[in-house]
């Protein structure tokens, strides 16, 4: 890959990663479960995009989604209809902080939880708009990580898919949430069904 293709597609990734910096739980969830989806979304806007492109057509004038082009709106009806479908985020569990975090944890500032979710002992993630979010049911009752959570974290390309997988009910784990298996100290049986969710077992 070329240098401009590299510095393109990075680009391209840094406005996906402030776009879902934005999105709701729930919706993000969603995305993960349907990656094709999500690709072939991508793919066919962007196939259209580059269709206009090529075309000379001023695309920033209409919005098209799908092969479905919507009417063309004035500055204000537009603002009035985000508004309208704007609902603030509330989060379904409870989320620390990193001055939370370090007070639980103990440690000196916020920079060393930072570290620790660097080394991926902790779980956390970045929004746009309220910083850094650590779920706090992630810490036992004496306020340590639950023993083999980084066993799990080091599994998965990012923080927030290894706490989706280790938030939802799986199979493989009789229908339990592989973080209240884990929490029970049982982390060669989530890891072993951790690992054979990401070889293709989505059970």
């Amino acid at each position: 890959m070329t240098t401009t293709a590299t510095q393109d597609t990075e680009t391209l990734i840094n406005m996906l990663r402030a776009a879902a910096a934005d999105l709701s739980p729930s919706v993000i969830n969603a995305l993960i479960a349907r990656p094709d989806a999500v690709r072939g979304a991508l793919a066919a806007t962007g196939a259209l995009l580059a269709r206009d492109e090529a075309a000379g057509s001023p695309h920033d004038e209409v919005e098209t989604i799908g092969l479905v082009a919507e009417p063309s709106r004035s500055p204000e009806e537009v603002g009035r209809i985000v508004e309208a479908r704007t609902v603030p985020y509330e989060p379904d569990e409870e989320v620390l902080s990193s001055n939370e975090v370090a007070a639980r944890l103990g440690l000196k500032s916020r920079q060393s939880v930072h570290d620790w979710l660097r080394k991926g002992k902790i779980v956390g993630w970045q929004t746009a708009k309220r910083g850094y979010m650590f779920p706090a049911r992630q810490l036992d009752e004496r306020n340590r990580p639950i023993e083999g959570l980084g066993d799990i974290v080091a599994l998965f390309e990012d923080a927030y898919a290894a706490w989706f997988w280790l938030t939802t009910p799986r199979n493989a784990l009789d229908g339990e949430e592989p973080l209240t298996v884990l929490a029970r100290g049982q982390r060669d049986r989530v890891v072993a069904a951790a690992e054979g969710h990401l070889q293709g077992d989505f059970a």
